[in-house]
């Protein structure tokens, strides 16, 4: 027994001092660690009937989270989501992937949804002053609304997929189409028309805007010059001391008809309104052809923000578009709340 016992005790004698020599040396524990995520998706229609629905395919790596957001204030946690856009718009889609211990990914897809390319609008005269509207579109349509007017709270004329319109000389209407979707998604297209047709609004259509003086406080201060066609009558360019001498000018991307264009006046000080101008067309930017001319025009004195609309005959695609103003009402402080360059059928 004695025997045994020394045995026994030189065995636990050398464990002991076995486990003593590791930790001594140093000998790290191992510790596995999770590969980095990587992120991408693709996504895809659900139906063709539902130009808003979208699945998403997560093709992630060594992700355990998923965190989406669709740049409509929705938000999903699901791996592969299926999302409904309730409007048409321009949305930056992004998703983020996290792995266990905390590292993440990101990929960020833009989706556009736009209703001049889902729906197509039919124009037909049928004499006397008299147009038809249709249109046409794949969206499943659930219901229909012909607005006399481009606001939610304006008049709705008619539900069918069609409408008859009545003018008077020379004049025009604002019309909404509105086509709303079974799951409450919105496409709306608003409409500027005549009895020939529809008016095509070119102001901010691929161009450049470029004008000859400046507000103090720069293109984007409360009264500067984008202001001129940022299309809200309520807000104005002021330029003051400019005189005679302002033009501003259109540079398109590609040649451009236009035959129209409107002037809204500002919100108050008749005198800063314009009375004398032209209107330029160029193809180079070098040589110029006068358009239209205007001279002695007024604007109500008690009617501000009032928009007057001009026609001229042109059937030549320029490049160029350059208005000059010529003449103020009086004083050398002009204001305008907005101009619309238009192509209006001929």
């Amino acid at each position: 027994m004695k025997i045994l016992k020394y045995t026994f005790g030189c065995l636990m004698l050398a464990f002991l001092s076995s486990s003593c020599s590791k930790e001594e040396a140093g000998v790290p524990e191992i510790i596995e660690v999770e590969p980095k995520p990587t992120a991408a998706f693709s996504y895809a229609l659900v139906n063709e009937n539902d130009p808003f629905t979208f699945k998403f395919d997560n093709k992630s790596d060594n992700f355990k989270e998923t965190r989406w957001s669709f740049g409509d204030d929705s938000t999903s946690s699901v791996v592969g989501p299926t999302h409904t856009f309730l409007n048409t718009g321009t949305y930056a889609v992004k998703m983020v992937v996290l792995n266990g211990e905390g590292y993440w990914a990101q990929r960020e897809e833009t989706i556009r949804i736009s209703a001049s390319n889902l729906i197509k609008v039919n124009t037909k005269p049928i004499g006397a002053g008299k147009l038809n509207l249709s249109f046409e579109t794949n969206i499943a349509v659930n219901k229909t609304e012909w607005r006399d007017g481009y606001e939610s709270t304006d008049p709705i004329l008619a539900t069918d997929k069609s409408i008859d319109l009545t003018f008077e000389s020379g004049t025009f209407k604002e019309i909404q189409l509105k086509l709303t979707t079974a799951k409450g998604s919105i496409a709306t297209l608003d409409l500027f028309v005549s009895e020939l047709g529809l008016i095509k609004d070119v102001t901010t259509f691929e161009n450049t805007f470029s004008i000859s003086h400046e507000n103090g406080g720069g293109p984007d201060g409360d009264e500067g010059s984008k202001k001129l066609i940022d299309n809200v009558i309520t807000t104005k360019v002021f330029l003051g001391n400019v005189g005679n001498a302002l033009t501003w000018q259109f540079l398109y991307d590609a040649p451009q008809i236009v035959n129209g264009y409107s002037f809204t006046s500002g919100n108050d000080a008749p005198e800063r309104d314009p009375k004398k101008w032209k209107v330029e067309g160029s193809i180079d930017g070098e040589n110029w052809v006068v358009v239209d001319e205007r001279e002695d025009e007024m604007w109500p004195e008690d009617k501000r923000r009032f928009s007057r609309t001009f026609l001229f005959t042109n059937k030549t695609a320029y490049n160029y578009y350059k208005f000059s103003i010529l003449e103020l009402r009086s004083g050398s402080n002009f204001q305008m709340s907005e101009v619309r360059l238009l192509e209006i059928p001929q």
